[in-house]
């Protein structure tokens, strides 16, 4: 799917292979959320990752988050993306390792453009779910073979979700109060770790 030139590109790597694969397994108890809860989860953390980065100063686009080998405005380009590499496969096409190491367009310079993008691949996804929704493919391609809607779904929405996190966070250790937090709600059922950063990542 391309909806336009920055909306296909993406960057990460750490658990891009859980990514592509689909691999984590449902929430404690053993129970997946329902697609329609998924789905609605990603409209609204796409929602809140929009308001968070919104708030990034011009200056913290471009510093390296430490241990990480990115930048906070990749960290935040990468959010939606996530998106659109799970609606790659939906539509048909494959779920790469390629999608998670795109970085940002040069003409993406401030975070007003990162925010916008993300509001685009929220409608992109509001309206693939509404064509679509009763007629769901069982499975999606991805590098690593056949898996299924469900997992795959259940780790994008963990993914951003962790991101998102992520967002959150980078502005309160900038001393910033968020105006408008992450819905603690939006993370329950997901299989998300403890920490926010990987553990030999000392931001706080």
């Amino acid at each position: 799917m391309r909806h336009d030139e920055p909306m296909t590109d993406l960057t990460d790597r750490g658990r891009n292979r859980e990514a592509v694969a689909g691999s984590g397994g449902p929430a404690t108890g053993g129970t997946r959320l329902d697609a329609p809860v998924l789905v609605a989860r990603l409209l609204a953390l796409l929602d809140s990752a929009a308001h968070l980065t919104g708030q990034v100063p011009a200056a913290a686009l471009s510093q390296e988050l430490p241990g990480r080998g990115r930048t906070t405005m990749e960290l935040a380009y990468h959010v939606p993306q996530v998106v659109v590499a799970f609606l790659d496969a939906a539509l048909g096409g494959r779920l790469t390792l390629q999608h998670f190491e795109r970085k940002p367009p040069g003409h993406f310079q401030a975070a007003a453009d990162v925010a916008r993008l993300m509001r685009s691949v929220s409608q992109a996804l509001a309206v693939w779910w509404g064509a679509n929704q009763s007629r769901l493919p069982a499975m999606l391609d991805t590098d690593d073979g056949l898996r299924s809607l469900p997992a795959v779904l259940e780790q994008t929405t963990a993914h951003v979700a962790q991101h998102v996190r992520q967002l959150e966070q980078l502005l309160v250790l900038r001393g910033l109060e968020p105006d408008r937090r992450l819905p603690r709600e939006l993370l329950a059922g997901l299989p998300l770790p403890e920490d926010i950063w990987d553990a030999e990542v000392p931001l706080a």
